[in-house]
């Protein structure tokens, strides 16, 4: 009988013991997950409250709590390219740190860190151990989410982008400034001008009308309208020749009005500068659909194109 008290004494001590050498006093909890992303479209969908909703796993609270499985998350301070979320995880609040590392190329390495202090006692010492654990798989649960979500380019930009070649490279065209935002029947009047002048030397459209609206300082847009054509014609004031270089341009498909392709062109910029990509040439719309028989801009197809080096 003694005997068996001593093995069971003895096999108690043991696993005391082992507590103490196999769980720290300090449970420093580390998550890294890398993504193919750039570190500044990352850091908007993570620091905008408004764009958490496309991503997120779980559930939105009012204000800025989110909620994953039996925890919350607050972000609570945003620093560059670094963010300070508290986690309450089953009451027990954590302060937690995460860090978007530029990897090389377009790729960012996500490392999210947080500290338990386990205690002296052992049984505590285990329960915190299981909550280090815990608080870990949600961490990586969360990142593997935005991992899904930021690794597309259209979720980061709200638009499907593409590189192509503009194939009408032979234009007809006519440029004015304007006091005010040009209306449809502005814009409509110079293609049909265009069409009219083409028509005069047996040339036919050969695409899409096209179109650019520049802000001019300190006030007043200036107008650009050509037409793609399917022979040379001289030019005569107001009209012009122009020839699109057959180099590279970042296209996409826009459905909706002038507050939709400006909110698409804002996005293209964002893009640019993200990859750090050069303008070599403004940006030009093609109007798919023609605005002047189609009275609902909710129908309205619009490409844009931007021309990069």
């Amino acid at each position: 009988m003694k005997k068996w008290l001593l093995i069971i004494f003895l096999v108690i001590v043991a696993s005391i013991a082992g507590i103490y050498i196999f769980i720290p006093a300090q449970l420093n909890v580390v998550q890294i997950t890398p993504v193919n992303c750039t570190t500044p479209g990352a850091y908007r969908h993570m620091t905008t409250v408004e764009k958490w909703k496309a991503w997120w796993p779980g559930s939105q609270s009012q204000g800025n709590m989110l909620r994953f499985q039996n925890s919350s998350f607050v972000i609570t301070k945003t620093l560059l390219n670094t963010f300070e979320v508290r986690i309450l995880h089953n009451e027990l609040p954590v302060n937690s740190t995460l860090h978007l590392l530029p990897a090389g190329g377009d790729s960012i390495t996500m490392q999210w860190s947080c500290s338990l202090v386990s205690g002296l006692n052992p049984f505590k010492r285990v329960q915190q151990y299981q909550q280090a654990v815990a608080i870990k798989n949600n961490m990586a649960a969360v990142l593997g989410f935005f991992k899904s979500f930021a690794e597309k380019k259209e979720n980061i930009y709200g638009i499907s982008l593409q590189e192509t070649i503009y194939r009408d490279s032979l234009l007809i065209g006519t440029k004015t400034n304007m006091s005010a935002y040009p209306s449809v029947a502005v814009i409509y009047s110079q293609i049909n001008s265009l069409k009219k002048y083409s028509a005069t030397f047996q040339a036919q459209p050969a695409g899409k009308p096209i179109m650019s609206i520049t802000p001019l300082y300190p006030f007043g847009f200036q107008v650009l309208t050509a037409l793609p054509v399917n022979r040379s014609i001289p030019a005569r004031d107001p009209f012009y020749n122009q020839r699109i270089p057959l180099n590279r341009f970042l296209v996409t498909r826009v459905h909706g009005g002038d507050a939709t392709v400006n909110q698409a062109l804002h996005q293209i910029q964002l893009y640019i500068q993200d990859y750090h990509r050069t303008l070599m040439a403004l940006p030009f719309q093609q109007l798919v659909t023609d605005r002047s028989a189609e009275p609902d801009t909710t129908r309205w197809v619009t490409d844009i194109y931007v021309p990069l080096f």
